[in-house]
């Protein structure tokens, strides 16, 4: 009896033991699972987030200033835009009780077929805002803003340059105006007055944006030739400006032969017209100041019908007031972290004063004339490589001048007007406006 008692008590036991094991197991399946399920969520959560960033970004760009800023959402009901690894929905609405402001949603969604994430993005901003590809600016820069007839304190002349407010007339009204065979002006940001003025602080976008720095600027020319003078000009934007002795320019161009009466200007050397037809007729160029000698990348005729910037078919006058343009996009270009190449790809358009006249604001690149360009074959490109190697005939890809180290001390951005010695009152300077990407405002758009 003693016996088989002692057997029965072994045999509670034994199952006691084995429920409450069975249960502990149960418990520490459950955390494990758990756990599994939570570091699962958390990386969907996360895809679905830049799923949402990427389709507002993408719906950003859809934006036509000339329609869609003025004639309510776009996309009034919620639009799929399908990637590869999930989708995006967006929708865009009126603020309420401020049509002025247009709501963007985009919801980002990774589908696995059990399990569906979804993550909600919102942004706001101004329908009347001219824009870069997902970029908000709320005003241009110009010259004068204050209209007191004095070039803004956000801008200062380069040594030996003479540069001042003028009226142009009643229809066109004030100008900045370059006499002289030379002037250049950079946009002084970096300083407390010209901020306090409303310069963009370029360091806290190059910071904002991931220590890279992206833009678009745009300016009105006109030149106003008199007798003989107007035979040979160079002017434009200068930008990815370091010192007076590196940087880009794109400009409108003219050269009326090697031997012009008076003689060529001092600027007006080989560097140009070794390399670019002179011959009478307007051509826009693209070309750089590194350590302070001139090389020409590409350049493209000015053709009437093409380009609409001259006045006839003969191409030898620009209109005045055309506009020229260029738009900086700087990123890292390769297939990993261990080849990342900092690069910018810049893409150049003009438009006549007939589609863009004086007083009108237009960031809508879709209306504008994009600039195809004719390539120097040199080894002037960064990497060194033959122009027919790396480029195309509409965008520029070079590496010399990036933002890499961007400092305070850098003026990044200028205009400049090379032109004849004699000359007084025949080039000037009207509606300049950039658009900076990654000056971020409090509505969730960008102030430049």
């Amino acid at each position: 009896m003693n016996m088989r008692s002692q057997q029965g008590a072994l045999l509670i036991s034994l199952i006691v033991t084995m429920v409450i094991m069975a249960a502990l197991s149960g418990g520490m399946l459950y955390y494990s699972s758990s756990s599994s399920y939570g570091e699962l969520l958390t990386n969907r959560q996360a895809r679905a987030y830049y799923l949402g960033e990427s389709g507002l970004n993408y719906a950003l760009q859809q934006f036509n200033p000339n329609t869609n800023y003025t004639n309510g959402p776009f996309y009034p009901g919620p639009v799929a835009f399908n990637l590869s690894n999930g989708q995006s929905s967006v929708k865009t609405y009126d603020k309420p009780g401020d049509p002025t402001r247009l709501v963007v949603e985009s919801t980002g969604i990774v589908d696995s077929g059990w399990l569906t994430t979804r993550q909600l993005v919102t942004k706001i901003f101004l329908k009347s805002s001219p824009i870069l590809p997902g970029q908000v600016p709320t005003a241009p820069i110009g010259f004068d803003t204050n209209t007191n007839g004095q070039l803004d304190t956000t801008w200062a002349p380069t040594l030996d340059t003479s540069a001042s407010i003028v009226s142009t007339g009643p229809s066109t009204g004030p100008a900045l105006q370059f006499q002289g065979e030379t002037g250049t002006i950079n946009l002084t940001w970096n300083t407390s007055e010209a901020q306090a003025a409303g310069a963009p602080n370029l360091y806290d976008a190059w910071i904002n944006n991931g220590n890279l720095l992206s833009y678009a600027l745009q300016v009105k020319i006109n030149i106003n030739s008199q007798g003989t003078k107007g035979s040979n000009y160079l002017l434009g934007l200068s930008f990815r400006k370091i010192d007076e002795n590196n940087f880009y320019g794109v400009s409108f161009y003219r050269s009326a032969g090697l031997s012009p009466p008076g003689g060529l200007p001092a600027w007006c050397t080989s560097a140009l017209t070794g390399v670019l037809p002179n011959d009478s007729k307007v051509y826009a160029v693209f070309w750089e100041m590194a350590s302070g000698s001139v090389h020409v990348l590409a350049y493209a005729l000015m053709d009437y019908t093409t380009y609409g910037v001259t006045t006839d078919a003969t191409n030898q006058n620009l209109q005045p007031w055309s506009s020229l343009f260029i738009k900086v996009n700087e990123r890292f270009d390769g297939t990993n972290a261990a080849n990342q190449l900092r690069r910018n790809h810049l893409k150049a358009y003009v438009i006549g004063p007939a589609l863009y006249p004086i007083g009108t604001s237009n960031w809508n690149f879709s209306s504008l004339k994009q600039i195809t360009w004719t390539w120097v074959t040199s080894n002037y490109l960064d990497p060194p490589q033959t122009a027919a190697a790396t480029q195309t005939a509409a965008q520029i890809l070079d590496q010399r001048f990036t933002s890499f180290g961007f400092s305070t001390s850098r003026p990044e951005i200028g205009v400049h007007a090379y032109y004849d010695t004699n000359a007084a009152n025949d080039q000037f300077f009207n509606g300049f406006q950039c658009a900076i990407q990654g000056t971020a405002t409090g509505t969730g758009g960008y102030q430049y």
